[in-house]
């Protein structure tokens, strides 16, 4: 698409519903309750006959009076949340026709990696349901807008938790209007550092997604020891976080009755029940290890990382009484100074923490 032509699409949709304007005041007409959960503050927002537009990655705003409000509205640059101004919709305006919804309705948008990534859907998006639940009985909203609900562990997470048919993908409608929407801040992004803020996953969040989903396991019988397999990843495909001699490591765990698994094969109920089962889980770091909040006690986990991984997945496992250890891998390639660093990882380190 041409920048000429964008231009013109963002004029045409100017002239029929206006010009987005920054209030350099917070807007007074949003309700803001404050709540504590498992220790933590959080806001809940309630707005008044407003309309949200998202471009499903890097921005969304909440609009009301053609006003963008500063407290709810989001804008990612660089994984965090940038200042207002840089919200896409100051300069292009809503450039997509609206949607009308029935109030009330609740948000839990999030940002692109709740799109398409198991991980942020869980720890980014659902979450948020947590917070509403302080102050809000979920039954009562009309639509619920969400990221996305395409793949199959969003059906299957939206379905349990009783909001599937309500809820409204903002991939398919990105431009909404509700007499009353409902919105929280971020559930663990705190500063400006989110490499940081994610190694300190709130401990409620972990206990509240088991509490919610560990009674709905699947009944099936699966494996006691499991290596995840990655390579249905979409990382795997710019070959990005990968492990060398992974062919290797695979070859000595099947021979020590391991099972390699790739989870995007599985259902969420099947997933539950493949963690809950397990006693040994190995794999590189990524999003399915989302799932150990579906652990027994004492669960051994061994994780593969570089320098840069975060301590995520340790401190899920502390949180939920898990034995966790890791190996750090010898970097192969160009250093991405990232978790997204290939890397070998040593075979005798690896014999000896199965032992």
């Amino acid at each position: 698409m041409s920048q000429k032509y964008k231009g013109l699409v963002s004029l045409f949709f100017k002239i029929i519903y206006g010009k987005v304007y920054y209030l350099k005041k917070k807007n007074k007409h949003v309700k803001v309750y404050k709540i504590q959960k498992g220790g933590r503050s959080y806001k809940i927002f309630e707005i008044q006959n407003c309309r949200i537009y998202t471009d499903t990655i890097h921005n969304t705003a909440f609009i009301q009076n053609n006003k963008i409000i500063n407290q709810v509205s989001f804008q990612l640059r660089n994984l965090v949340n940038s200042n207002i101004k840089n919200n896409k919709v100051l300069k292009h305006g809503t450039p997509k026709f609206i949607k009308m919804l029935d109030s009330p309705l609740l948000c839990i948008l999030t940002g692109g990696a709740g799109n398409n990534n198991y991980w942020h859907w869980m720890y980014d998006v659902l979450p948020r349901i947590g917070i509403i639940e302080k102050k809000f009985f979920l039954k009562r909203f009309k639509f619920i807008f969400v990221p996305n609900k395409e793949f199959f562990y969003q059906i299957d997470t939206l379905k349990i938790l009783g909001i599937l048919i309500k809820s409204v993908s903002s991939k398919k409608f990105k431009h909404i209007y509700s007499k009353k929407i409902i919105a929280t801040n971020h559930p663990w992004q705190y500063t400006k550092s989110a490499h940081n803020d994610i190694g300190k996953i709130p401990k409620w969040i972990s206990l509240w997604l088991r509490s919610k989903f560990l009674r709905f396991k699947s009944k099936k019988k699966f494996y006691k020891k499991i290596y995840i397999d990655r390579s249905d990843s979409k990382f795997n495909s710019g070959k990005k976080r990968q492990i060398v001699n992974e062919n290797k490591i695979k070859n000595i765990l099947l021979k020590k009755n391991f099972k390699i698994i790739k989870l995007s094969s599985f259902r969420f109920k099947d997933q539950i029940a493949i963690f809950n089962y397990a006693n040994i889980i190995v794999g590189n770091h990524g999003a399915g290890f989302a799932n150990l909040v579906f652990c027994k006690k004492n669960t051994k986990i061994i994780e593969f990382v570089n320098k840069n991984t975060s301590k995520l997945t340790k401190k899920i496992s502390r949180d939920i009484n898990l034995n966790y250890s890791s190996i750090m891998g010898k970097v192969v390639g160009n250093d991405t100074k990232d978790q997204n660093t290939n890397i070998e990882i040593s075979i005798n380190k690896l014999l000896s923490k199965l032992n």
